[in-house]
């Protein structure tokens, strides 16, 4: 049953957003060789979930400095510096993240290098191509499944310490990432097994991107973390990340398309699942499948609307469990695509290491994201 009473503060949130300003987004500072960019976003979202009686809206936030320098010779320098905050302080929760710290270097001829806390290769080439609905998704493509939610650990979501490189060759782009060790990391949120923390050698990863046509592309991308997990007796227990992900994805005029799949070694924590635990709390081997379908409808309605449905599977390769759900979903976009509003309904279709399905946790979605 839906609770309607949270409906209120989610309309005040729309008016809010209605009523934002588009000239927030602008850029800082400008010369005949550098630039700063000021950008971000604000979200306002509620779960309306089947059965459970915890409706209760939220909002949160983004925003990005953006510096870039022109050299001679083509290059320029790039960097930036992200964070992600919850603006209403709910509860005297004042958290933030930091999701962008880097800079590099970039040419059109030579490609791009980056130093820092960046978005992953697995992630910006690749994974990104199903992470496509508007509040659900990317819970099987691997980049959010790790030790924290961020990625960064393992390094397919957010790595930190992280160098890139990235170019292009006609239809082919390519970019390889090195990750730098970090040690003594507690295991995260949730954890249930025997290790008290973990620590990485390195993570070394490759993504490869071929577009033979304009509506086509294929894509391929592969990780291994050399990470250790310690016991509470100072034992070592080898905990190696060894994860790849093939991608498809093709966009004939206003459909888009696209499926990935994967397998993760060690990279899954067992309470992703309902009713399986491990010795180590890792599990040995998982199986992603991410698909979505959309529409896009344009010149009938001010803005453009999105009419899209998809689903998410992430399966225990040792047993029956797995997290899954199928959704629909709509969004309506406008003042040049800046405002979202985005309604989804979800359907689950989890089951749990026995095979017996869970309790039924379908939902629906609410989203108002404003992007400046």
């Amino acid at each position: 049953m839906f609770h309607h009473h949270k409906l209120t503060g989610l309309a005040i949130a729309i008016g809010a957003a209605l009523t934002a300003p588009s000239a927030l987004a602008f850029t800082a500072y400008k010369t005949e060789h550098n630039q700063i960019d000021i950008s971000g976003r604000l979200s306002f979202y509620s779960e309306f979930v089947d059965h459970v009686d915890d409706d209760d809206p939220s909002t949160y936030g983004r925003i990005r400095l953006t510096p870039e320098h022109e050299f001679e010779n083509g290059w320029s320098l790039v960097g930036r510096a992200g964070v992600g905050f919850y603006p209403l302080y709910k509860d005297g929760y004042d958290g933030h993240t930091q999701r962008q710290l880097y800079v590099g270097v970039q040419h059109d001829d030579y490609g791009k290098l980056l130093i820092g806390k960046q978005d992953a290769l697995w992630n910006d080439m690749v994974a990104t191509w199903t992470d496509w609905f508007w509040y659900n998704g990317a819970s099987a493509q691997g980049s959010w499944n790790g030790a924290y939610d961020d990625g960064g650990f393992e390094g397919n979501g957010r790595p930190h310490r992280a160098v890139t490189y990235q170019n292009t060759w006609g239809d082919w782009s390519l970019g390889l990432l090195y990750q730098t060790s970090r040690d003594n990391v507690p295991t995260g949120s949730g954890y249930t097994g025997n290790l008290t923390r973990l620590e990485r050698d390195y993570t070394a990863q490759g993504a490869l991107v071929w577009q033979p046509t304009e509506d086509l592309s294929l894509g391929a991308t592969y990780t291994h973390s050399a990470i250790d997990g310690k016991t509470a007796t100072g034992n070592k227990q080898s905990q190696d990340v060894n994860a790849g992900l093939l991608a498809a994805r093709w966009t004939p005029g206003n459909w888009y398309f696209a499926f990935t799949g994967g397998r993760y070694d060690n990279l899954v924590r067992d309470n992703e699942f309902s009713g399986v635990n491990t010795a180590d709390g890792i599990i040995d081997e998982a199986r992603g499948y991410e698909g979505v379908a959309l529409y896009g409808i344009e010149h009938q309605v001010p803005g453009r609307v999105e009419l899209y449905t998809g689903f998410n599977r992430l399966e225990d390769r040792a047993s029956e469990a797995r997290k899954a759900f199928y959704l629909v979903g709509a969004a309506w976009r406008i003042f040049n695509q800046n405002l979202t509003i985005a309604l989804e309904r979800k359907f689950d279709d989890s089951v749990d290491a026995g095979g017996t399905s869970d309790i039924n946790n379908n939902e629906t979605d609410f989203l108002v994201r404003y992007d400046f």
